[in-house]
Parts: structure tokens; C-alpha cells; sequence
């Protein structure tokens, strides 16, 4: 099994010790940015919507 030729889609997801650390530490820098983004979310308070215009108009009681 050592011996066979690999295909060229297999050969292709090879990686070397160096390659999976900078895949390992772009998706660790994705995380905490996910999570940094959740978190501010999270904790931002809303503002109060208002309409603009809305003093403009009239009280019709009809």
C-alpha cells in the first residue's frame, strides 16, 4: 500500500507540518473573531427606532 501511486486529488490534501499550522492558526484567528463578533453583539444595546417625520404628523380621530 506504501508503494502505490497516489492520486493527484489525494496528493493534493497533503500537508506538510508547517502548512497544517498556518491552516491551524488562520482558523483559530477565524474563531475568535466569530466569537469576539457574537460577544459585541451580544452586548450592544439597541437604539430606540424613531420614524423620522413622525412629529410631523397629525392626530386624526376619526
Amino acid at each position: 500500500m506504501g508503494s502505490e501511486q497516489p492520486s493527484p486529488l489525494r496528493a493534493s490534501f497533503w500537508l506538510t507540518d508547517q502548512e497544517k499550522g498556518y491552516v491551524l492558526m488562520v482558523c483559530a484567528i477565524f474563531l475568535v473573531g466569530i466569537v469576539a463578533r457574537y460577544f459585541y453583539l451580544k452586548n450592544e444595546m439597541p437604539e430606540v427606532y424613531t420614524p423620522t417625520g413622525i412629529e410631523e404628523m397629525e392626530n386624526n380621530d376619526e
